[in-house]
């Protein structure tokens, strides 16, 4: 994001590692977004890998852009898709049924900060 300015941090976590790899996909490569894939902490003699969540830097444009693919790839990958999303203290989780009535919410949330 070089010459622009990020204007907000969230974490994005979910139930199904597909749904968070699947988003991490769809993020790479979109300017004014940068998603950063943070594995879960590594105990002795355990494997590691495992993702846990996104952080994702979006400038003010492309928090939009980044709504619309977290609307695209709920209704595309059904009632099973889920995501929990923080801002600071903030929570909230995105599900295929409740997708369009949280989205706004979201939006005000990152907008409102």
């Amino acid at each position: 994001m070089a010459g622009e300015t990020v204007s907000r941090v969230v974490e994005v976590s979910a139930a199904q590692l597909e749904d968070l790899e699947a988003l991490h996909a769809e993020l790479r490569g979109i300017p004014g977004l940068v998603a950063e894939a943070t594995a879960a902490s590594v105990e002795p003699g355990e494997q590691g890998g495992v993702l846990e969540f996104l952080t994702v830097a979006c400038s003010g444009g492309a928090i939009t852009v980044l709504f619309q693919i977290i609307k695209a790839l709920a209704e595309s990958r059904g009632p099973k898709f889920s995501l929990k999303v923080r801002h600071g203290r903030d929570r909230l989780e995105v599900t295929a049924d409740n997708i369009d009535e949280v989205l706004p919410v979201i939006r005000e949330l990152l907008n409102g900060s």
